[in-house]
């Protein structure tokens, strides 16, 4: 995973861009395409606006909806005012040092996040910026652009021959602190499977998978099942996103796709300590974990076996010897032990293919190295369902 920087700036420099009101002196930009994904801006923690860059880049911002402006002289004071009507209020104010230098303005937007989630597919709308230069008023531009869901995570652009990866954009739908997790704990701690979630801390492998196995029954004992849903929105040529659920969504709907199920997954290991990861392979995703506190060892799990129905096996794992005697138990580990096989065995198929280099279809994102980055869980699920 790559630095922040190149996360998500690069944008800026696609072709992308919808440049309005091509004034000498300032204009407004959007990326991609006139198309907004507030995701991006809510998962990413809210920085300090940085001093000017060699770039000419002010402001604490994606830069995804920005205006870029043409100082008249040095020291000149700008304000911005961006309305619409997910946003809230606010004003950006910066000092533009050099005359005839270009400037980019980049403000944090204050997303209303109980109004976005009201918005169940792409919604045209318009935003309006007020721009005043040494307390004078520069004029106004207004941009239509297209709004898209809470739910839409934007993944990959292209455009030409340039590029940007922004698969980082799945751990945002991670939210080790949602309160589904909470449930989700319970259920498995009222199983019986393990007294506590100690994470590594007893440096055991069979520990770790056990953790898991009692992840993984709490959820069959909540009966969420694999769905066949196609979580694709678009698949390009220039814009790749798709539909990842939150996860009160997913709890109480008792469905999962391979995305949905893989973020609920994920939450929850990286709850009680077991780092999480999830893998992108072309149309599908599953979700892995690292069976050592150094991540020397992985193991995967598939997450369309979710609610399968096999055969218990007739000789448990060392993990689950003294465990599985009741039936609901031996029908749970049959499913995860199944799933643990097909993860491996998906894993082998495409580990080559995971390096980097096979963008857009091929990726892996650990969720502590992009909560590192900065990448933080959009945390819009105002409670966990019954």
């Amino acid at each position: 995973m790559r630095g922040r920087r190149a996360l998500v700036l690069p944008l800026l420099v696609l072709a992308g861009w919808r440049a309005l009101a091509a004034d000498p002196d300032w204009s407004v930009q959007v990326t991609p395409y006139g198309q907004v994904f507030p995701a991006l801006e809510l998962s990413q923690a809210r920085r300090q606006p940085p001093a000017e860059t060699g770039d000419h880049v002010l402001g604490g911002g994606t830069g995804l909806i920005g205006v870029r402006v043409r100082a008249r002289h040095d020291g000149e004071r700008i304000a911005l005012r961006i309305d619409g009507p997910e946003l809230g209020g606010g004003e950006f104010t910066a000092t533009l040092a050099h005359a005839g230098v270009e400037y980019q303005l980049r403000p944090p937007l204050d997303w209303d996040v109980t109004r976005l989630r009201s918005i169940t597919a792409p919604r045209a709308t318009r935003l309006a910026f007020a721009l005043t230069r040494d307390g004078a008023d520069a004029g106004a531009r207004e941009v239509a652009i297209s709004l898209r869901p809470l739910d839409e995570a934007l993944y990959f652009v292209r455009d030409g021959g340039d590029s940007v990866d922004l698969s980082w954009i799945f751990a945002a739908y991670v939210d080790e602190r949602d309160p589904v997790v909470d449930r989700v704990l319970a259920a498995a701690l009222a199983s019986g499977i393990v007294a506590r979630f100690d994470a590594y801390a007893a440096a055991d492998t069979d520990s770790v998978y056990r953790q898991a196995w009692a992840v993984w029954h709490a959820l069959a004992a909540r009966d969420i099942r694999y769905s066949r849903a196609d979580p694709a929105i678009e698949r390009g040529p220039h814009v790749f996103s798709q539909r990842v659920r939150f996860l009160a969504d997913t709890y109480a709907d008792r469905s999962a796709n391979c995305i949905d199920g893989s973020v609920l997954i994920a939450s929850v290991l990286q709850r009680i300590g077991l780092r999480s990861f999830l893998v992108l392979v072309p149309g599908h995703a599953f979700v892995g974990f690292y069976t050592d506190a150094d991540g020397h060892a992985a193991a995967y799990l598939e997450t369309t076996l979710l609610g399968a129905r096999l055969a218990p096996l007739a000789n448990p794992p060392r993990f689950a010897a003294d465990v599985a005697s009741d039936d609901a138990a031996r029908a749970s580990l049959a499913s995860f032990l199944a799933a643990l096989g097909a993860g491996r065995a998906r894993h082998a198929r495409v580990a080559a293919k995971l390096d980097g280099r096979h963008r857009p279809d091929y990726a892996v994102i650990d969720i502590a190295a992009a909560r590192a980055f900065g990448i933080r869980p959009i945390g819009s699920a105002p409670s966990a369902p019954p």
